[in-house]
């Protein structure tokens, strides 16, 4: 057997040509080591609270009707300005097809996902899958998927090969990769494979400003956008520069994008480069004149809910999740 360090890898936005990424400039996070799997050996297994639970190998999987969804991921504890978030095309059957042909029963309330990664969150903790739980309304979404094509190719191995949930605007830890069981659960069930491994200690809001903590889970993504150009630190003759970047939001569609120089002092509309989708980043550009001086250049995303960037971490947010906030990227001019 094959031996593989965990990886956690992501790469600089400004390599992505376009608005797509790349499937080798697609980042990683791995909370188990990559499994080997066959496409032979491989099956979806449907099952828990259904009047109709089945197995499905991947030959019948990719004979089933498919879609096409432009979507990105990000990573939860992507940083402020980061670059653990990707954006492409993903390929494969709506979930909510899959769950159709088992039949949840009238009170289904979630949907634990379970892939074939195992290992140990906690010393004292029992070698379990990987696992998350998501809401059954989300896996109804015609746009969730069971993706087994990237941008019309092949998953990438490290990528979730051969096939992996994607949840359009929910951070990155619920699409789990290397998909091999649904599990529907019950308005009051909660799942075993969840709750024993411990993630149900992972990706938890955590709020504490007074009087007790405040503890939610993490889901939908927070609107959020990127500088890919400046880079932090950068040196620059004066001159006509364009700044650029992307912008996402798991509320829907980006609607504006505003640039500031100067710290947030001042804000100025960039323009989008593309036509905003509900799933996808949209890329902003911003034409600069850069005459000498110091500079702390900040981007600004608004959704179409009208939800806008804060410009500081909440102070009484305790946890590492959701870093969301307007970011300074600083260059000088001379």
């Amino acid at each position: 057997m094959k031996s593989y360090e965990l990886q956690n890898q992501s790469y600089a936005l400004r390599m992505i040509d376009g608005s797509v990424t790349p499937p080798d400039l697609l980042f990683v996070r791995d909370h188990f080591n990559e499994p080997e799997i066959s496409l032979d050996a491989w099956s979806l297994q449907v099952d828990g609270q259904v009047q109709r639970p089945y197995e499905i190998g991947f030959s019948d999987l990719v004979e089933m009707p498919s879609i096409k969804v432009e979507a990105f991921l990000e990573c939860a504890g992507n940083a402020a300005n980061g670059s653990a978030v990707s954006n492409g095309s993903w390929e494969g059957v709506a979930l909510s097809s899959l769950l159709e042909a088992a039949a949840p029963v009238a009170d289904a309330a979630s949907v634990q996902l379970e892939g074939a990664d195992s290992g140990r969150l906690y010393p004292d903790h029992p070698l379990l899958p990987y696992s998350q739980i998501v809401p059954i309304e989300k896996c109804r979404d015609r746009a969730s998927l069971v993706a087994y094509k990237y941008n019309d190719l092949t998953l990438p191995p490290r990528n979730g090969f051969p096939a992996r949930a994607v949840f359009p605007g929910l951070y990155g830890m619920n699409s789990v990769k290397w998909l091999r069981r649904l599990t529907v659960l019950g308005a009051n069930e909660q799942g075993t494979t969840f709750e024993r491994s411990g993630m149900n200690r992972l990706y938890n809001r955590v709020r504490h400003a007074e009087g007790p903590k405040q503890i939610t889970r993490v889901s939908s993504v927070q609107v959020k956008s990127v500088l890919a150009w400046p880079m932090d630190g950068l040196k620059l003759p004066a001159g006509r520069y364009s700044i650029w970047g992307f912008a996402w939001s798991g509320g829907g569609a980006i609607r504006k994008l505003s640039i500031s120089i100067n710290g947030g002092k001042q804000w100025s509309p960039a323009r989008l480069q593309s036509q905003p989708s509900p799933h996808a980043w949209v890329q902003w550009r911003y034409e600069w004149n850069a005459v000498p001086g110091d500079y702390a250049v900040m981007s600004c995303a608004e959704d179409i809910r009208g939800t806008a960037q804060p410009l500081t971490r909440d102070p009484a947010r305790k946890d590492g999740y959701e870093l969301n906030w307007c970011a300074p990227v600083h260059c000088s001019v001379r």
